[in-house]
């Protein structure tokens, strides 16, 4: 999931190119001491699949999964006095999500053993009872493994592991806290079979957070929740400084998946552009878990997170394409058509929706800086994910494509290079496509007729002809904005 990675891939480039963004921590508590922001004013949100997936390998009783989940949150909660814990929800994912997920499913070797029905080591789909998870022998990661089976558990899971913090906390007077869960049914795995899941807000403290999180349009994706709660805040705390979560100034973001880098650098843009100073302070922290390290004849290095100040980040990014911290303010309001560039063309480094094979994010970052520096007139284009407008959008590929063939240009003739450059230069006007729905995708902006975008019959160098000119699609129906950014 994420970014491709590796040596040359995106977040070993941006470790590398701006350090001085990135600093390791034990736990988000040391992360937010240093910052110097109180734990009042510091909100927790944390990417729910990430926290479930990486419970570990000898926990697989529901009990154990439950503990573990009520611990990892206890640890969330020494940090923010509030935490959101958010989860996909499926029936709301973009259909490029799902074909994306088909894919992963497809290639993924059956693990559950074969048996009688009588002796059926898991659920496999939504049938089944809360009294079924306390069954002896039941393997909970096996059940996880089968997605129609996922979503009732991750349900019982949360209200149980609500219900045991809440328990934990009894005692820990003066502790002011709340922890809610995105995109959870609240029924748990008590909901009656059959009956539709309804996702929805489970919390310590519904009277507060239920009206903050509630969407006339559901976000499918909890990468996109991520940044979407931070916004909902931030509204509130401007308009409501007295609501509960009206102090806080720190977002927290806790996930493994590094879309979020492009994500939330696109984010940094705009909350650099808003006109008050005061709605200026808002300060975001994305915190990438990394896990144990053991490596023969070493003691082992204990898990830890790896923290980008997003100010910091965005700051230094900026700095490498511009040449320098002091830049006119014309030039400085360019930054969010920048990121949207540097977004897109990553993206086809690879990342879960398209890739450009030979593409490498260490050698295309030299080239959005060429484009971004010397092609104003193609940098104006990328302003087309902000709007919304298929159109527009989809005029940003000629600022995409520029990026590309730059990167082709600068490798030609490079000496180990001929095989990289044979097959990035196979790629096709499609994948710049899904680039540019990536792009607006990851603002919040979706465009739900992903079909028009390259996708469904599209997949990664799929035998499209070079730089291919088919005649354009027809322009996807636009909808409203993925992502609440009315705190703009």
């Amino acid at each position: 999931m994420g970014l491709a990675g590796g040596p040359n891939g995106a977040k070993a480039l941006f470790k590398h190119k701006f350090a001085d963004a990135f600093r390791s921590f034990g736990a988000l508590e040391e992360a937010r001491d240093a910052v110097g922001v109180a734990r009042k004013q510091t909100l927790v949100v944390v990417d729910g699949n990430v926290l479930v997936m990486q419970t570990p390998a000898a926990v697989d009783t529901f009990p154990g999964y439950v503990a573990v989940l009520a611990n990892q949150l206890h640890g969330a909660i020494k940090a923010g006095e509030h935490v959101v814990v958010v989860f996909d929800e499926p029936a709301s994912l973009t259909r490029a999500k799902q074909e994306e997920q088909r894919k992963r499913d497809a290639r993924r070797a059956p693990q559950t053993p074969v048996c009688s029905d009588d002796l059926v080591p898991c659920p496999v789909d939504d049938n089944y009872s809360r009294e079924a998870l306390d069954v002896e022998g039941l393997n909970v990661r096996l059940l996880i493994n089968h997605r129609p089976a996922r979503s009732r558990f991750y349900d019982a899971l949360c209200v149980a592991a609500l219900a045991k913090l809440q328990g934990m906390l009894v005692g820990e007077e003066g502790c002011a806290w709340s922890v809610t869960f995105d995109g959870i049914d609240p029924r748990g795995a008590d909901r009656p079979l059959g009956e539709k899941r309804r996702p929805g807000v489970l919390s310590s403290h519904p009277e507060d957070w239920t009206p903050v999180l509630a969407r006339e349009h559901p976000i499918g994706e909890g990468d996109m929740k991520l940044t979407d709660v931070c916004h909902r805040v931030h509204k509130l705390r401007r308009s409501n400084p007295d609501a509960p979560m009206g102090d806080v100034l720190l977002n927290l973001l806790w996930t493994i998946d590094t879309d979020s880098f492009l994500i939330e650098l696109m984010q940094q843009s705009r909350r650099e552009t808003r006109p008050r100073a005061e709605d200026r302070n808002e300060l975001t922290m994305l915190c990438l878990r990394e896990p144990a390290r053991r490596r023969k004849g070493e003691v082992p290095e204990p898990p830890y997170f790896q923290c980008i100040d997003m100010m910091s980040f965005h700051e230094s990014v900026m700095t490498y394409v511009y040449g320098s911290r002091s830049v006119t303010p014309a030039i400085r309001a360019t930054a969010p058509l920048v990121t949207a560039l540097l977004a897109a063309s990553v993206a086809l480094c690879g990342c879960d929706f398209v890739e450009i094979r030979g593409l490498r994010a260490d050698l295309v970052l030299p080239c959005v800086r060429e484009v971004a520096r010397n092609r104003p007139d193609l940098l104006e284009l990328m302003h087309g994910v902000y709007t919304g407008s298929a159109e527009e959008t989809r005029a940003a590929g000629e600022a995409v494509k520029a990026v590309v063939e730059d990167f082709l240009t600068s490798i030609a003739g490079a000496p180990r290079m001929k095989a990289t450059s044979q097959k990035a230069g196979t790629y096709s006007e499609l994948q710049v496509l899904r680039a540019c729905w990536i792009a607006a995708y990851w603002n919040g902006n979706e465009f739900k007729n992903v079909h028009n975008w390259g996708f469904l019959h599209a997949s990664n160098n799929d035998h499209q002809p070079t730089h291919t000119h088919a005649s354009p699609p027809k322009r996807p129906a636009e909808g409203p904005p993925l992502v609440d950014l009315t705190a703009d």
